[in-house]
């Protein structure tokens, strides 16, 4: 640093004490703070002041932006930048390099972690610091890498833009705000060197050895950053000002412009610069972004010839095996119709045959529910007709008689019209059942029977349960037969013992999904071992004047709704709990 700020002042010293020199403006590309810059072209910058005493050469540091606006502006008559920015300036303001440095830190990239990340497959789904998109080493030439290593892999990398300077990328990663950054070569090396304590967490990975420097290097080496006149420098001041560069003996060293092709392959590949694409895609290009899809497709369709040529034998050779058995397939189907037509019809007629059952053994109690009403008409018309002949109808009195015998009607009404619904023949009819109302319903046709027979009854039902998809009829029909069971299970137990819990409850089934539970408790005298295991098959009984037809018509109903039934011995006291598990409504 001292010996290039003696530098400066000696070419000031040297230089003539007083004359009118012209001012010439040289942009350098700015990527680690404009002191940073000016103190590393400052050789150089006193070296050309030396050399061409009658021209002032001022240095601005800036970035790619601004190098790009003055530029446009004219406001520059050299530029010095990385060669990627070159290339893009050549191609949009037409300045051409005069020298390119050499002995400088080689152009290339270094790939820097402070994880364990080793290779550049590693990357994929990590955080990535760059200064910009448009950084030749801080991330072009890691880009390429990347798509060279795998086509895929520059997308599955998130990119963490921090602008520059470009410590900035390698403070990123000690914050733990990327997991890696982009580093021009060399550059790490500096950093450790001015704090190590800082920076020593961070090295280098993805290295590639043997580019001819002591500097860990995940890229390879381009040429140097070329030193270029712009579009209104004059060609005979380009040729002094090359001359003086040439003849430069201290700092950066300058040669003859080198060849730049590999920087345009490089852009060229990656489509960014002068290459990025205009207009519509020709053919060509069409055909060498997707010359492997393509391959893949000509060879995909080569066989799906072969195989639909294959298969069209097949085809043709099977359709007459298939017509053969055409015939007898449709004979077979339509005695299968016939069949499961009957086993249809024959359910209905046993399920009918079972409610009437069911009705039979609760006949009593549905004469009870409807002696209720009737007595009751009985008894108004009576006193209606009393006051007519003793004369003392009045209107209100008579107005009020007549509004309880309707009221009366319209109650068995509801008996007799709930009992034909139970006991008619009737295709099965699903829909949502809301459970609890289901069994407030089943409650009013079991109701009488139970208390006739002396049993309390108990229902819990879970708040906020999903419907199921059924037919309400035949759940009532299995409700009602399981309510029956438990009360005659129970005609020898003492009466103040006699109670039934109905209980509805949410519960998933491992292989059917979510569902409710419907529960039967009672404290009977239950089922011994050898009677669990023919729980619910047909014509099988424990009582003497059954069929065994009831359990096992129920349990056919649970299965054919998608459920099951089973039954267990409680384990807090006697009795039997039967439960019923039905799949909750798809929409509910």
């Amino acid at each position: 640093m001292l010996c290039r700020a003696a530098l400066v002042m000696l070419a000031l010293l040297l230089a003539p004490a007083a004359r009118a020199a012209e001012v010439l403006r040289i942009g350098v590309l700015d990527y680690l703070g404009s002191e940073h810059s000016l103190s590393h072209w400052a050789v150089t910058e006193a070296a050309l002041n030396a050399a061409l005493p009658d021209y002032d050469f001022q240095f601005e540091p800036l970035d790619i932006r601004q190098l790009a606006a003055a530029l446009e502006a004219d406001r520059l008559d050299f530029v010095i930048t990385n060669p990627g920015n070159y290339a893009e300036l050549e191609y949009l303001y037409h300045i051409s390099r005069i020298a390119t440095a050499e002995g400088d830190q080689p152009v290339a990239s270094t790939l820097v972690t402070a994880g364990d990340l080793e290779k550049l497959s590693d990357l994929a789904g990590r955080r990535l610091a760059i200064v910009s998109p448009e950084a030749f080493g801080g991330f072009q030439l890691i880009w390429s890498e990347m798509a060279d290593a795998d086509s895929g892999l520059p997308g599955r990398v998130e990119l963490v833009m921090t602008g520059y300077p470009m410590q900035l990328a390698a403070q990123a990663v000690l914050e733990r705000r990327a997991d890696a950054a982009v580093l021009r070569a060399c550059m790490l090396e500096e950093l450790k060197a001015a704090d190590p304590q800082r920076y020593a967490p961070l090295h280098a990975f993805a290295l590639k050895p043997g580019q001819g420097t002591d500097c860990a290097l995940s890229s390879p080496v381009f040429p140097g950053w070329p030193f270029a006149k712009t579009r209104t420098t004059r060609p005979d001041l380009a040729k002094k000002v090359a001359v003086a560069l040439l003849s430069m003996q201290g700092g950066t060293l300058w040669t003859v412009p080198l060849d730049y092709q590999p920087v345009h392959e490089l852009m060229r590949k990656l489509q960014i610069g002068p290459y990025v694409r205009k207009g519509p895609v020709s053919v060509r290009e069409f055909i060498a972004d997707y010359r492997d899809w393509l391959i893949a497709l000509v060879v995909a369709l080569v066989f799906w010839a072969i195989y639909s040529v294959r298969i069209e034998t097949l085809v043709r050779r099977r359709t007459r095996a298939l017509n053969d058995s055409n015939a007898q397939l449709v004979r077979e189907m339509s005695e299968r119709r016939r069949a499961e037509e009957a086993e249809r019809q024959n359910r209905r007629e046993l399920e009918h045959v079972a409610r009437l059952s069911i009705l039979g053994e609760m006949a009593s109690s549905v004469a009870h529910e409807l002696n209720q009403p009737l007595s009751a008409i009985s008894t108004y018309a009576q006193g209606m007709l009393l006051r007519l002949t003793a004369g003392r109808a009045e209107p209100e009195e008579m107005r009020r008689a007549a509004g309880e015998i309707s009221d009366q009607a319209a109650r068995a009404a509801t008996v007799i019209r709930r009992i034909r619904a139970f006991v008619r023949k009737r295709e099965s009819q699903m829909g949502p059942v809301d459970i609890c109302d289901f069994l407030e319903e089943c409650a009013t046709l079991y109701a009488a029977s139970i208390h006739r027979a002396g049993v309390e009854d108990k229902v819990i039902c879970e708040d906020g349960l999903p419907k199921v998809l059924g037919d309400r009829i035949q759940l009532q029909q299995v409700m009602l037969n399981l309510v029956q069971n438990a009360v005659d299970a129970m005609a020898g137990t003492p009466a103040e013992a006699r109670r039934i819990t109905i209980r509805a409850e949410r519960r998933g089934d491992p292989d059917h999904g979510a569902g409710v539970c419907l529960s039967v408790r009672d404290q009977g005298h239950g089922m011994d071992a050898a009677a669990m295991d023919h729980f619910a098959e047909a014509f099988y009984t424990t009582k003497p004047e059954g069929i065994g037809l009831g359990l096992a018509l129920s349990r056919s109903i649970v299965e054919a709704h998608g459920g099951w039934m089973k039954a267990e011995a409680p384990g807090d006291g006697p009795g039997l709990n039967i439960s019923i598990w039905l799949p909750e409504e798809p929409n509910a």
